[in-house]
């Protein structure tokens, strides 16, 4: 019997845990569901504490009140107004800086960008100097190349002077002409530092060297023609190198930079110097006939008294330039001759292919030869080259132009006056008279955008320039109708009467009757 009463004093003991622990559960979930209320409740009043605002909640609850019965007072309803305006506004406020949060976020995220792409920038420009330096390093080594061939020069230079010595011909062996030019196929260009800066252009500074040493050294035109037909000079740096009297008879310097060089009297007869920077460059009583200047960049160049006839000018840059020759037959299809200054040239035959370059001229502010038309009439020509045919426009002078007979009656007086032995005295006096030239000052026909005036006597200025009066070495005047040359002097001192050829009056007589 006792066995039975333990187990149900057990069953019970169990029954009054199990109860206690249910109470426990129970009050516990009660204590919970108070305190979600309670933090509901507070969230809840706070919300609309924030958003109407405790005077608002008061003043709208008067508002309420006061509706049923109709009497709402003025006080009342502009003081809900008045909170509700100011409940508005901080509301509004409290959006603003909530809103701020991105924005600043926005901003600063901005800023990063900006410093990253600023390190990008960098770490490029590093990249590119990275590669401009690589590739300076690889023209470099092949500059250094190059350099190596220069012990080569100069044994071909020390061969040269050996066979020189006894020789009055000034002649090569053919062995040593094929040794220079085995050189200059050698001596190709390539791009050099210049100011801690690789050039813009591929040239060979050796080639240029080695011309200049030829040219220097007074070889006999046969060994020059030799060499000339077989070396390659295209590419030479030859900047503000002195030809003056050089013979380079068909040379081949094609792409060379000759940047303000003197060709003073050179010999350039079939020189290819197509492509080729004449930039300032001086030409003054240079023969350059059949010479290949296609695509040369000659602006603000001086050509006087040149002869280049069957030239080829193909869109050769004329630009600001002086010009002052025989030009005949030569190719003049899309040159650049914007204001330049022509004088006493000879255009006949020269040829284009389109009359939009001979319509073009009066546009571009030339001085001396204002407009071609004046003086030259194109013919339309038809040129067959085997199969094919090419039409061409070439230049003829008109022969009813004033023109003919001023630039005859103007070389006429000019051999005059050269023909004085006062004159060919002071020409040859010493080497740098040698370069004196007549400048026209006055004359019967006048041409006044070059500043020589009209007048009834021929006034010249003997000078190495045409433009710098103090390089004047005389002043001279031919009187046609007095038929007298005179040495005049500008400070008042009395002229001197000089001698000249007067077989020539005869030919002033006829050919410039009809301008005295």
């Amino acid at each position: 019997m006792d066995q039975p009463n333990d187990e149900i004093k057990s069953l019970l003991r169990q029954l009054e845990l199990e109860n206690l622990r249910l109470k426990a559960e129970l009050e516990a979930r009660k204590a919970g569901q108070k305190v979600s209320s309670n933090l509901g409740s507070l969230f809840t009043k706070s919300t609309t504490r924030l958003l109407a605002g405790h005077r608002l909640k008061r003043s709208v609850r008067q508002l309420l009140d006061e509706l049923p019965g109709g009497n709402v007072s003025r006080d009342t309803i502009s003081d809900v107004m008045v909170h509700l305006i100011y409940r508005l506004t901080r509301i509004g406020m409290f959006a603003i800086i909530a809103a701020m949060g991105p924005l600043l976020i926005m901003v600063v995220q901005t800023y990063i960008l900006n410093r990253q792409n600023d390190k990008l920038e960098i770490q490029n420009l590093l990249l590119g100097k990275q590669n401009q330096r690589l590739d300076q390093q690889i023209n470099l080594e092949e500059g250094n190349r190059r350099s190596s061939l220069i012990f080569f020069m100069s044994n071909i230079m020390d061969k040269i002077d050996d066979e020189m010595k006894g020789n009055p011909e000034r002649s090569l062996s053919a062995p040593l002409i094929g040794r220079i030019v085995s050189l200059s196929q050698a001596l190709r260009p390539y791009r050099y530092l210049e100011n801690d800066e690789l050039t813009d252009r591929q040239l060979s500074p050796e080639r240029g060297q080695l011309l200049f040493s030829l040219i220097n050294s007074n070889l006999d035109q046969g060994t020059y023609d030799k060499i000339f037909a077989r070396a390659n000079f295209n590419y030479a740096d030859l900047q503000e190198a002195n030809f003056t009297d050089a013979y380079l008879k068909g040379a081949k310097l094609s792409h060379s930079y000759f940047y303000k060089a003197n060709f003073n009297r050179a010999n350039l007869e079939g020189a290819d110097l197509s492509q080729a920077y004449l930039e300032e460059a001086t030409f003054k009583n240079t023969s350059m006939n059949g010479v290949n200047l296609a695509g040369a960049n000659l602006r603000r160049s001086r050509m006087e008294g040149i002869s280049l006839a069957g030239g080829n000018l193909e869109q050769a840059d004329l630009r600001q330039i002086y010009l002052d020759g025989d030009f005949r037959n030569s190719n003049l299809e899309g040159v650049k001759v914007q204001e330049a200054t022509i004088t006493n040239v000879n255009l006949e035959g020269c040829y284009f292919r389109s009359m939009d370059w001979l319509d073009s001229l009066e546009f571009y502010n030339l001085r001396g030869l204002a407009s071609l038309r004046e003086y030259y009439e194109p013919m339309k020509e038809v040129e067959k080259k085997g199969f094919t045919t090419d039409t061409l426009y070439r230049l003829r002078l008109d022969l009813r132009s004033p023109v003919v007979r001023i630039v005859t009656c103007s070389k006429l007086v000019e051999q005059i006056i050269e023909s004085s032995d006062r004159i060919r005295e002071v020409k040859n006096h010493d080497n740098e008279s040698r370069n004196l030239s007549l400048y026209p000052v006055s004359n019967p026909f006048g041409l006044e955008d070059l500043g020589v005036k009209k007048d009834s006597v021929y006034i010249y200025r003997l000078s190495s320039d045409r433009d710098d009066i103090a390089a004047t070495a005389m002043w001279l005047q031919f009187n046609p109708k007095l038929e007298t040359l005179w040495e005049i002097f500008p400070n008042g001192d009395l002229p001197r009467p000089l001698d000249f050829n007067r077989n020539l009056l005869s030919k002033v007589k006829t050919e410039c009757q009809n301008n005295q």
